[in-house]
């Protein structure tokens, strides 16, 4: 079932980061050597700052990417290039294969490719790329050229908090290494036969905690380019060619705008692959020192007709395991139920949650008929009240399977 009134998806997910170093912020002195160190940020605790961990929202969405990489080898894969140098001839700008049309990575996760020359017009910037441009009267060259340069811009449709850690204090931890050498090298040895090869400390912070990250997809704006004001979606040099071979169109509801869609709009495909992706995730930082899992082990989905991140804070931690606060998700729903656009899943790994938390969750998504049989809890629509949204528990990867089915073509 889908719903033409959804235009937005929105969820929150937990990583069970136990023993885990997912984001590096560098190294600090520690005893006779360095520490390697996670990215943190200070919070106030009990009248003191104290050091929570959290993973970059950049890098994350790395991970993203690359894993939607690798589960659909078929899709072109989004390349950042260097584009320009400074005098030492290092990268001082870059880009990417700006074109949303044939790039899904593009299309969801938005792009920004500054042009030469951008905010001026164009006469004034091709007349600088010249071997020996005319010199131009000062009148001459602020009236020449109204059509100005535009960098090609199109913002995110994802978007996305950091992972941040439900554990506030005790989840540090410190693995202490060693590299034991076994002699001096030939050069050193020649240079310097009395020197001591001691063991070198090879020391790193780690976290023990559940991280959560919140997101929204605007499905809405996936296949649907605006080419208005100062900023462009699709390159101009694109658009005739592709109006000219049907590949998009311009946009029926925006018939005297700028405005373009894909033609046989793809968005449900292309919405359907990253949320897979999501749910099964894999990467990060050290992972042959500090292997984890980083696919959701909950993952909740739902779609609305607004893009309100409305699951935030509805996790909280305990000593015998991550807990979704039921009465907080109850009332989220209840508030939201007008703008709910599809049933809401909660795809849960058995046995992650505290036990008692998952069964009162289990028993709480789940009513008693008239006949006394079970059903899914249900939240009416307020603007359509012959409509009820379920809440349906099932696993992570289910869930992301689940509500690819109701979003609209």
């Amino acid at each position: 079932m889908s719903n033409e009134k959804l235009t937005h998806i929105v969820g929150t997910f937990l990583i069970q980061a136990e023993g885990a170093f997912l984001n590096g912020a560098g190294t600090e002195p520690y005893g006779q050597g360095d520490i390697t160190i996670p990215k943190t940020f200070m919070t106030l605790r009990e009248g003191r700052q104290s050091p929570v961990p959290y993973v970059s929202s950049q890098s994350w969405k790395r991970w993203l990417r690359d894993t939607f990489q690798e589960e659909n080898p078929e899709e072109p894969k989004l390349q950042i290039l260097t584009t320009d140098v400074n005098k030492q001839n290092n990268t001082n700008k870059v880009g990417a294969d700006v074109d949303p049309v044939e790039f899904t990575e593009a299309d969801i996760f938005g792009f920004m490719k500054a042009e030469k020359g951008q905010g001026k017009p164009k006469e004034v910037v091709e007349d600088e790329d010249e071997d020996n441009p005319e010199e131009k009267s000062e009148e001459e060259s602020k009236t020449k050229g109204r059509e100005k340069v535009k960098p090609a811009i199109r913002t995110s449709p994802f978007q996305s908090s950091i992972l941040v850690s439900l554990r506030k204090i005790g989840w540090e931890g410190i693995d202490k290494g060693f590299v034991h050498p076994k002699g001096l090298s030939p050069e050193l040895e020649k240079k310097n036969p009395d020197a001591n090869p001691t063991s070198l400390p090879y020391n790193t912070k780690f976290y023990n905690t559940q991280l959560q990250g919140i997101f929204g997809l605007a499905y809405s704006r996936l296949g649907v380019f605006r080419n208005e004001g100062d900023r462009i979606e699709i390159d101009q040099s694109l658009i005739k060619s592709y109006l000219n071979s049907k590949k998009i169109e311009q946009h029926p509801d925006f018939p005297n705008r700028k405005i373009y869609r894909i033609k046989n709009n793809p968005r449900k495909d292309r919405a359907t692959k990253i949320l897979k992706a999501l749910a099964v995730m894999r990467g990060g930082a050290k992972q042959a020192q500090f292997g984890v899992p980083v696919h959701p082990q909950l993952l909740v989905l739902a779609g609305l007709t607004s893009g309100n991140l409305i699951f935030n804070n509805i996790f909280e931690d305990s000593a015998n395991g991550p807990k979704i606060k039921i009465e907080t998700l109850e009332e989220v729903l209840k508030d939201y139920t007008p703008r709910l656009a599809s049933n809401i899943y909660i795809g849960i790994r058995t046995g992650y949650l505290s036990s008692e938390n998952e069964k009162m969750l289990r028993e709480w998504a789940i009513l008693k008929d008239d006949q006394g049989q079970n059903k899914p809890r249900q939240f009416k629509n307020g603007n359509d009240k012959e409509i009820g949204w379920n809440v349906v528990i099932c696993t992570p990867i289910e869930a992301a399977e689940k509500m690819s089915t109701e979003l609209p073509q």
